[in-house]
């Protein structure tokens, strides 16, 4: 029995010396009791026969691995009994030492500490054994009883002594000892040494009756000992196993958000019984992030300059084959490793992920009877190092997202959704706060003028000197096309002014994008809140109303020229346009003024149209056409949201009756406000209208951008549940410009998922774009949910995605949005094979009983 120890070497120092000077007190009390052996011929012969079978019982061990303390049992009470038997005295405890040192240095290749450490336990347990041996008179011609007895009584206390003494150095180095462990380990020698001893007594009387059986018997222990060792390093690798199943099950229940290097290294250092580990990682094209962990829980992150760092790691790296160093080796810069982290010995495995994420995983200083690591570690590294290498890549790959979901693309500011829940949490708390609506004169010109490439340089560079006004308590945010906003902790009306005025100060020096210089002016409206500038409570106030009172003043400080205009309660019949919308809005359905346009959608697959979704326009007698984001929200706020909903509902179910009846099976998409979500009777109503077109409820899809699924988490699952019985299928809409949790998406019923246009634009030009789009993808087909890709405007990005195997695909490069006479030629012209699928309903998804719903 072995102990090895990583610190406090020299608290055992006084135990080592304590063993040998018990030990050789009890050997001398006992040298004069000269036990009856059997006579051999020749003393040589037998000291080296014997000696021979120490060695051959002390090179075979099971190591057993009790949480970070390493044992190993030897059937070394076999060849106990036989010197107990053959040697007198004196001779045992000489052979014992000399043969168990020959192994410890040589097979072994302990550090001269440990050496000394087993050494010592030895002298006392054969002196031990001796002395018990001898008070019972054991003998082998003493008669059966005084043949096993004595014989196995020595054998027990050596154990006793072997599992006593690796007890006390536990707890001498680590400063405690569990009960439960050191009773295991007492138990696991003693049931050892029994059977090692039992072994030994049936070797006895064959080895007495005759010198020539001696071949024969140390073949018999040697293949015994060859089925222990062999049972040992089973047991040992379903211990690997069974730790390395729940090093990747932790791993994968981990959400990604959280994931952290920390804890993954401990776990390293258990999997690979090290005193250390580390994680490096590519910091960029200068340096690297270099992460330690020790096996007492401390860990150091810090950056370390590419010229410093060790070259193996770089050739680990580049290689993508894991490498074991050992001291004193010297393998392409294997020396510097060492003598980085002053270690003895070290494994390295590349990190690598299907993204491609570059990195090095390293295990430092082997502890246990193994004297290094060894190619099983080196396999067992690389298969840690693969899920690491995963696990890293996912949680960037989600951090992006977050971060893409929350950030406008173009300037990397913070975007619209992100602004308004900020502004949500300022009313929330009742925080004196002021938003600053700022809106560029003419940038309209600039775009028609020199094209929308100029016009993106000339948004991120004023983004970027607006950046350099605001303050690090402040959000700067772009909501879209030429409109910024700004959230700042204001205490009065002069604060929130002379912010703005800084905003506008910061364009007034002119604007060069790529040899032309342009004059910027702008106009900013602002609106105080928790304040004394409103009448009604601030908590009644939404981030919406908060927005379209900003974009009031600043209409009128654009009307006026006055460049900042502080939001007053009279300001709010200052909006003719917006007036005037919100009184026609309740007769436009009446005057026939509303009418719907259908884009296609087709399968990636094959190109086959089997949806469309319907587009609302109003064809308003003054303004033109009005597009639906200007009347959309005018209707939500005045409540007619409700009629105009149905109106298009009741509309596209009579128009996709039609198509049915004249062969064209299309899925037909149709917009729900968040207000149509509050409806009581909104099921029934659909059921009422697919009655009344005789439409089967599965080509009727309702869409719900992602801001609505989560508006209200405590009635929505179940409203969406009831919708998912009535056959109706259900989509998210703009999915990924929201906060919505996977885990909550996961339990609702949904079958379709509409990437947002922003993340498809650019997705064959933007490796970030198709990065998450793929990650999107993957995502929904494991949830079982359809993907549509909206927003597709050219070839590459159509190839693009069918590539990363999205399902549907809807944009301009198929088809613009038509009214229905004209969508009804174009399918004519498009391809006659679309007629030739039949769609089939799908069966309706599981509905779970919701209650309670984590959204976070």
């Amino acid at each position: 029995m072995t102990f090895p120890w990583s610190r406090g070497d020299g608290k055992v120092l006084p135990l080592i010396a304590g063993m040998v000077a018990v030990g050789i007190a009890v050997d001398l009390t006992v040298v004069n009791l000269n036990g009856s052996h059997l006579p051999l011929s020749a003393a040589v012969v037998r000291l080296v026969l014997l000696a021979g079978v120490f060695a051959l019982c002390d090179g075979a061990v099971i190591h057993i691995e009790l949480g970070r303390n390493a044992h190993s049992v030897s059937l070394g009470e076999v060849a106990l009994t036989l010197g107990l038997f053959f040697l007198s005295p004196m001779e045992l405890p000489l052979v014992r030492v000399l043969a168990g040192a020959a192994v410890l240095l040589v097979v072994r290749r302990q550090r001269p500490l440990k050496v000394a450490f087993n050494l010592a336990v030895w002298v006392l347990d054969v002196a031990l054994a001796t002395a018990t041996f001898q008070a019972l008179h054991g003998g082998l011609n003493a008669g059966g009883a005084r043949l096993v007895i004595p014989a196995l009584a020595a054998c027990l206390v050596a154990a006793a002594v072997d599992s006593a003494a690796v007890n006390a150095a536990i707890s001498l180095t680590s400063g405690e000892l569990q009960a439960a462990a050191a009773i295991r380990l007492v138990l696991t020698c003693l049931a050892g040494g029994l059977v090692s001893a039992m072994i030994g007594l049936l070797l006895v009387p064959a080895l007495g009756r005759s010198l020539w059986l001696a071949p024969a018997i140390v073949v018999g222990v040697g293949t015994v000992l060859l089925g222990f060792h062999r049972h040992g390093a089973l047991r040992q690798q379903h211990h690997t196993m069974m730790e390395l199943y729940e090093f990747t099950d932790a791993i994968a229940a981990t959400p990604y958000r959280r994931f952290e290097v920390g804890p993954v290294l401990d776990r390293v250092t258990q999997l690979l019984r090290s005193e250390r580990s580390a994680l490096w990682l590519p910091n960029g094209a200068d340096d690297w992030q270099e992460t330690r962990w020790t096996a007492g829980g401390e860990h150091t992150t810090h950056t370390v300059p590419d010229g410093e760092v060790p070259e193996v790691i770089r050739r680990a790296l580049n290689g993508g084959e894991p490498i074991v160093v050992r001291s004193p080796e010297k393998v392409g810069g294997s020396k510097g490793v060492l003598g980085y982290y002053g270690a003895r010995d070290v494994v390295l495995a590349p990190v690598h992920s299907r993204q491609g994420t570059p990195g090095v995983l390293l295990a430092l200083d082997r502890l246990g009877e193994v004297a290094t690591f060894t190619a099983a570690d080196r396999r067992l590294l690389q298969t840690v190092a693969t899920h690491v290498g995963t696990a890293l890549a996912n949680s960037r790959l989600m951090r992006k997202l977050d971060y893409d979901s929350n950030h406008d693309t173009l300037t990397g500011l913070a975007n619209r959704a992100y602004f308004q829940r900020r502004v949500t949490d300022a009313l929330e708390s009742e925080r004196p706060v002021a938003v600053l609506l700022m809106d560029l004169d003419r940038f309209k010109e600039v775009n028609d003028t020199l094209g929308h490439h100029h016009g993106d340089l000339l948004l991120q560079q004023i983004a970027g000197r607006l950046r350099d006004e605001v303050r690090a308590t402040d959000l700067l945010a772009r909501l879209g096309g030429d409109e910024f906003a700004v959230l700042t902790e204001s205490a009065s009306e002069a604060d929130a002014v002379a912010a703005a005025e800084r905003l506008r100060h910061a364009l007034l020096a002119p604007v060069r994008i790529e040899g032309v210089d342009m004059e910027v002016t702008s106009s900013v409206g602002v609106v105080l809140m928790g304040s004394d500038s409103f009448h009604e409570p601030t908590s009644q106030l939404g981030a919406v109303v908060a927005l379209q009172r900003a974009d009031v003043a600043m209409y009128r400080a654009k009307q006026d020229g006055s460049g900042i205009q502080v939001y007053q309660e009279d300001l709010a019949d200052h909006s003719p346009r917006r007036l005037a919308l919100a009184g026609n809005l309740r007769s436009a359905v009446d005057l026939g003024q509303l009418s719907l346009r259908y884009q296609p959608q087709a399968r990636l697959t094959d190109g086959v149209i089997v949806g469309v979704e319907a587009l609302t326009r109003w064809d308003h007698p003054v303004y033109g056409e009005v597009p639906p984001d200007e009347f959309i929200g005018t209707a939500e706020q005045t409540g007619q949201i409700r009629e105009l909903t149905r109106f298009v509902i009741d509309e596209a179910l009579r128009q996709c009756a039609e198509w049915n009846a004249n062969g064209h099976q299309l899925r037909m998409s149709v917009n729900l406000s968040v207000r149509n979500l509050l409806e009581p009777d909104l099921v029934d109503y659909l059921q009422d209208r697919l009655a009344a077109y005789q439409v089967p409820s599965w080509l009727l899809t309702l869409e719900l951008t992602e801001s609505h699924v989560m508006a209200d988490s405590s009635r929505t699952p179940q409203l969406l549940a009831d919708l998912a019985l009535l056959g109706t299928r259900l989509s998210v809409d703009d999915f990924g410009t929201g906060y919505s949790s996977l885990a909550y998406l996961r339990r609702l019923p949904l079958r379709e998922l509409k990437i947002d246009k922003t993340f498809v634009r650019d997705i064959a030009s933007n490796s970030n774009d198709a990065a998450i789009v793929e990650a999107i993808i993957q995502l929904a087909h494991a949830l079982r949910i359809e993907v549509v890709a909206e927003g597709i405007e050219d070839p590459a990005a159509e190839r693009l995605l069918r590539n990363l195997g999205c399902d549907l695909m809807q944009g301009y490069h198929l088809a613009q949005p038509m009214r229905a006479e004209q969508l009804t030629g174009w399918l004519a012209d498009h391809d006659t094979g679309q007629r030739r699928p039949v769609l089939r309903a799908l069966p309706t998804p599981r509905v779970e009983s919701f209650s309670a719903v984590e959204t976070s």
